[in-house]
């Protein structure tokens, strides 16, 4: 998928509600995946990312950038509640373009930042394919652009 910009404006102060747009492309188990986000606003988060191996609306893998935070993060999602799996602080600054790299292959997760690389995380609970969809928290407003998605073999 190219071309395609998308912006999630609705903003709803509610915690536990997470906007996914979700890809209608070929469920895929190992992908990489890039784009660029812009967190723009939000009264207490300003969040976007990626959701990948997504079996439901509830159960996915995230690759989430937190501008307020200063955190880029890589959690498992159950039930609808994010567990870390690894979190490290980087520079992310809101209003600002950047550009966020996902390398999902087997049970490895490298992830990139404005073309630098920032981690490799690994877990085996979701090893099925799934679909692929961006992500924010329902108080962010957040800007996509420039989606990529290639299938790995």
């Amino acid at each position: 998928m190219a071309g395609l910009a998308i912006e999630q404006s609705g903003v709803e102060a509610t915690e536990d509600r997470f906007p996914l747009a979700i890809s209608k492309t070929a469920p895929l188990k190992n992908a990489a995946i890039s784009l660029r986000l812009k967190a723009t606003g939000g009264t207490s988060d300003r969040d976007g990312g990626i959701a990948v191996r997504l079996k439901t609306p509830d159960d996915y893998y995230l690759v989430q950038l937190d501008a307020l935070r200063d955190r880029v993060l890589f959690s498992l999602v159950t039930n609808g509640v994010p567990e870390e799996i690894v979190g490290v602080d980087a520079d992310i600054s809101s209003h600002t373009w950047h550009s966020l790299a996902v390398r999902a292959k087997d049970d490895q997760f490298v992830v990139s930042l404005d073309g630098v690389w920032v981690f490799t995380g690994f877990d085996k609970t979701l090893s099925q394919a799934g679909r692929i969809a961006l992500w924010t928290k329902g108080d962010s407003v957040t800007r996509f652009d420039q989606i990529e998605i290639a299938p790995l073999p």
